[in-house]
């Protein structure tokens, strides 16, 4: 009987130890996981600003592409017309001479 006894103390005991082997392990990585959590807000910040940054470069890009088109068409327009002015004059000098 006094196996059951002992065999029983010593469940008891390696309980006890699991017990405060777990909390020593709990609080020796807190910290760690602590500055794992500040790591990590850390980096989604700087994230959510370069996506941030993204968003208005690509805004811009699109502001530039457009101010292009419109000078594009803008001077392709002005030469056009620069190429017609020479068939204006001719016309505008024989309307002169009749």
């Amino acid at each position: 009987m006094w196996i059951v006894y002992a065999s029983i103390a010593l469940i008891v005991v390696a309980i006890v130890m699991l017990g405060v082997a777990l909390m020593k392990t709990v609080k020796s990585t807190r910290p760690v996981i602590n500055e794992m959590n500040q790591t990590m807000a850390n980096i989604q910040t700087r994230v959510d600003k370069i996506t941030s940054e993204t968003n208005q470069l690509q805004e811009t890009q699109g502001e530039i592409q457009g101010d292009i088109e419109y000078k594009k068409t803008t001077i392709t327009n002005t030469v056009q017309e620069i190429k017609r002015t020479p068939e204006v004059l001719k016309g505008f000098l024989t309307s002169l001479k009749k």
